[in-house]
């Protein structure tokens, strides 16, 4: 089998009404980056980058002109070897961001190949499937705009998920340390104590905020705090680490195996969150894996794009180990964006739904969905 074209959809959505902001911007459109690969043999795959914070032609174009040569008469299977190259031909200025995630994009694709050439879902290819479903927590509870008050808003919407059956949910937080508080504790008080919420700051503190942030927060049994400082301040993610009886979680905005080794020897954090879609596609986050369970460091992806990012992440998810393997292993959460988003469903033929708080783990072959081409070519750039 030999490759014979690649193939980019930028998707591009505008959300006015329905306007979103965290701790660093607000945003009014959302953007995807797909990737189609083809083969002589008439097997496509798709595969999905992790782009925010810019023209997403950026990704596309490195795909679609810098890989895609490079790609031209490979055989799909060779993933590991084929990863191997295209690292190393843009390593001297791509180590990380959204070279990454263009390369974890073809990554994904190639491995929907694999499983469809040999009539298997990804995560048999991986070794086997710890679980077939998948516990999903709702991230969400973005700040809203335009509406009279916040956080009657956010109460409504948290409310809203716990009626639709989700065990957990995230709220974000980096406004100011006083309103933080003033945010979790309402949402604490509306949901009630069995559901666990969690925090993401997306590195907006420094240090000593985000330790100061952690204690106020400990009485309203936050489950974990999520960027609490900028991804390069290691050393700051250790000090908050020690001062905080919340966990801590980290690495939606790491690349690669090398990034996650700092992460890992230096112990920063409780819980790793690589994203597929950005830290290298399944040939690179499976030695991310293996390293993070050598070290017996829970590793819980992060998870924000459409539904090929969404059902490539499922079948990743299937294959997470234990940490550690005992007789009653802890149960992983997913994470399922419910922000909004314009096109997140509709790109591919079938769609997921939450049933009593679970997501089913696709065993179709490769990752089990299929492209709706004609929405996608309508609505590309």
């Amino acid at each position: 089998m030999k490759i014979t074209g690649v193939k980019t959809y930028v998707l591009q959505g505008m959300i006015e009404d329905q306007s979103f902001g965290w701790s660093q911007r607000v945003t009014r459109t959302r953007q995807s980056v797909l990737c189609e690969v083809s083969t002589d043999e008439k097997i496509t795959g798709v595969g999905e980058a992790f782009y925010f914070g810019g023209p997403a032609k950026i990704a596309a174009n490195i795909i679609s002109d810098v890989y895609g040569p490079l790609l031209m008469d490979k055989d799909p299977l060779d993933t590991s070897v084929i990863w191997d190259s295209l690292y190393n031909w843009t390593r001297d200025q791509g180590m990380k961001g959204v070279t990454i995630s263009a390369l974890s994009a073809i990554d994904i694709a190639l491995w929907d190949i694999k499983g469809k050439a040999q009539g298997l879902p990804i995560f048999k290819l991986l070794g086997g499937a710890y679980r077939h479903k998948a516990r999903a927590y709702a991230t969400g509870l973005y700040e809203p705009q335009n509406v009279p008050n916040v956080i009657e808003a956010l109460v409504n919407e948290a409310v809203g998920y716990k009626e639709e059956g989700f065990s957990g949910m995230k709220l974000k937080v980096g406004y100011g340390i006083d309103k933080d508080v003033s945010y979790v504790k309402a949402i604490r008080q509306a949901i009630g104590e069995e559901i666990c919420l969690m925090v993401d700051a997306n590195h907006a503190y420094n240090s000593s905020e985000a330790i100061q942030l952690a204690q106020k927060l400990e009485r309203f049994d936050v489950y974990w705090f999520e960027e609490p400082v900028p991804p390069e301040d290691l050393e700051g993610y250790c000090e908050v680490r020690k001062k905080s009886n919340i966990l801590i979680a980290g690495g939606e905005c790491e690349y690669t195996r090398y990034g996650f080794r700092n992460l890992i020897n230096l112990r920063a954090v409780d819980i790793l969150q690589p994203d597929l879609c950005a830290a290298g596609g399944f040939t690179e986050i499976m030695k991310i894996v293996a390293m993070a369970s050598a070290a017996n460091i829970p590793l819980i992806p992060h998870v924000w794009g459409t539904n090929v990012g969404l059902a490539a992440s499922l079948q990743l998810f299937a294959n997470l180990p234990h940490f550690p393997e005992r007789r009653f292993p802890a149960e992983p959460f997913f994470e399922y964006d419910r922000s909004a988003h314009p096109f997140r469903e509709e790109v591919t033929l079938e769609k997921f739904v939450m049933k009593n708080g679970y997501l089913d783990i696709p065993e179709r072959p490769g990752l089990g969905i299929n492209l709706n081409l004609k929405f996608v070519e309508k609505h590309a750039l």
